[in-house]
């Protein structure tokens, strides 16, 4: 192979100096160091039937790329090489068939109790119950960690052409909670808005996620009647 001018001229001013070969070469890197010495340990579970949840995977937010494992036959994982709790690290657990739950890093235990995915059709509507150890909120419009965090439920809208509007209604005293309606085609988010009620236009290939959110100071679990409704569009 033919080596390029450039290259014969650095080797006789190196042979000139007596400067060695490395000095023209890039310098060797290092592994990056684990961030830490902590186990996070817990248990994955169904949220409704307390039943472990093997195969769920524990995801740690940082460094890039984030480290996970791997839930056992008995729901059990051992996440390895973090740093000490605190700060604004997350860690999330996600199952096939469930809702992620999105929790801060607080602890060097930490158990997940994960929702099944709730999926209704457009113009039914439902019951959802938040409660102040359900998972952070995580969308475009209320992010953990900017602002107040929201513990949220999720409910997927089956879709189906027209506009489709989504209220929560409190079951109780409660105030309206915060309500925040995306609309999805796979993994691009559309539309996402904030508010309560909702209307957005919904066409076949798309769905609707519907996030009812409390703060998450909130002491106590709030009921609401999530109520769906189709017009022409």
């Amino acid at each position: 192979m033919t080596q390029p001018p450039g290259a014969v001229v650095l080797l006789v001013l190196a042979s000139a100096c007596g400067c060695s070969d490395s000095s023209t070469g890039p310098s060797p890197v290092a592994p990056p160091p684990l961030p830490g010495q902590e186990v996070l340990r817990g248990q994955v579970s169904d949220r409704a039937t307390t039943a472990p949840l093997p195969g769920a995977t524990v995801t740690f937010s940082q460094p890039h790329p984030s480290p996970s494992a791997t839930a056992d036959n008995s729901g059990r994982y051992s996440l390895t090489g973090l740093p000490a709790p605190g700060g604004g690290a997350f860690v999330w657990a996600a199952a096939a068939g469930y809702e992620d739950d999105l929790q801060y890093y607080r602890a060097t235990s930490q158990d997940f109790r994960l929702y099944p995915v709730v999926r209704i059709s457009a113009g039914s509507s439902t019951v959802v119950t938040v409660r102040p150890d359900d998972s952070l909120c995580w969308n475009n419009i209320h992010e953990p960690g900017w602002g107040g965090d929201y513990r949220c439920r999720i409910v997927r809208i089956a879709p189906a052409p027209g506009v489709i509007t989504v209220e929560a209604v409190p079951i109780g005293t409660e105030p309206r909670p915060a309500l925040v309606v995306a609309v999805r085609a796979g993994n691009r988010v559309l539309v996402e808005l904030l508010g309560n009620p909702v209307s957005v236009p919904l066409t076949l290939g798309t769905e609707i996620v519907a996030f009812v959110e409390i703060a998450a100071d909130s002491p106590t679990s709030q009921s609401f009647t999530l109520t769906t409704s189709v017009a022409s569009p």
